[in-house]
């Protein structure tokens, strides 16, 4: 791709966001054929949008959202201020077409990591982190085909992001057993997944040291403050519709809800 194919791409792509409406392929010349591509789009796309940024997602950390997109990774994209909120949170559907709702466990960075520190370790990061709290990730596709969606459009797309719901931060963190923070989800009051920490790369610290190493190598420095959330645990992905409540129990951590109007 040449440079203003970039451009193109993620035009196309904040056009069907502010439009609202989907998107039925990417202008000639200007689909994503590489990881390396997709993430030129991302950088793109975040900088047209504009809006304070507030940290990360990952996407990818567990075997089933690793065989629904067909790859072997994970992926990260960008969080903005106006789509993270507190638990309890509410989404309407006039901002998203097939909203998912991922249960996932969270952290804040008290400590920059910048380009040219690293590569980082698990002590590194662990150094950085402040805290840990339940949270939700919305993703929504915004493709005309539907999900599944592979790679190359998902990471194109900010990864698919829509929204983060985040919970009562747990500022003791080093004491929690991550692997084994289980988690159980309900729609309307009725049980539809279950999961685990081990479930994202077999402890969500992993996912935070590939996420800085991916991002610091290519020149994005983790600021303090800065929030990272690092996969579906549960089972099974659980898609909303207008007038449902999900509700997530997370040992040791708590509670979150999520609406959709």
């Amino acid at each position: 791709m040449v440079d203003n194919s970039f451009e193109t791409a993620a035009r196309s792509l904040a056009e069907v966001r502010s439009q609202h409406r989907a998107l039925e392929s990417f202008p000639a010349g200007s689909t994503p054929a590489s990881v390396e591509d997709a993430y030129r789009v991302q950088d793109t796309l975040v900088n047209q949008l504009g809006g304070k940024l507030v940290g990360w997602k990952i996407g990818c950390t567990s075997k089933m959202a690793q065989e629904s997109t067909n790859t072997d990774q994970p992926f990260y994209g960008r969080m903005f201020a106006e789509t993270t909120h507190e638990s309890p949170g509410e989404i309407s559907f006039e901002n998203v077409f097939a909203p998912i709702v991922e249960p996932e466990i969270a952290f804040r960075f008290g400590k920059e990591l910048t380009p040219g520190s690293g590569p980082f370790s698990v002590e590194d990061v662990s150094d950085a982190v402040d805290s840990i709290c339940p949270a939700f990730e919305i993703v929504d596709c915004r493709y005309a085909h539907g999900w599944p969606i592979t790679l190359f459009p998902t990471i194109a797309d900010n990864g698919v992001h829509a929204a983060f719901i985040m919970g009562e931060e747990l500022k003791d963190w080093l004491a929690v057993d991550r692997p084994a923070i289980a988690v159980s989800a309900a729609v309307n009051g009725a049980f539809v997944t279950d999961g685990v920490g081990a479930n994202a790369l077999d402890d969500p610290m992993n996912c935070l040291v590939w996420l800085v190493n991916s991002c610091t190598s290519r020149g994005h420095s983790i600021s303090a403050g800065d929030l990272v959330t690092t996969g579906n645990i549960a089972k099974k992905a659980i898609p909303a519709e207008p007038g449902d409540t999900v509700v997530a129990s997370f040992s040791g951590l708590g509670e979150i809800t999520v609406s959709f109007i």
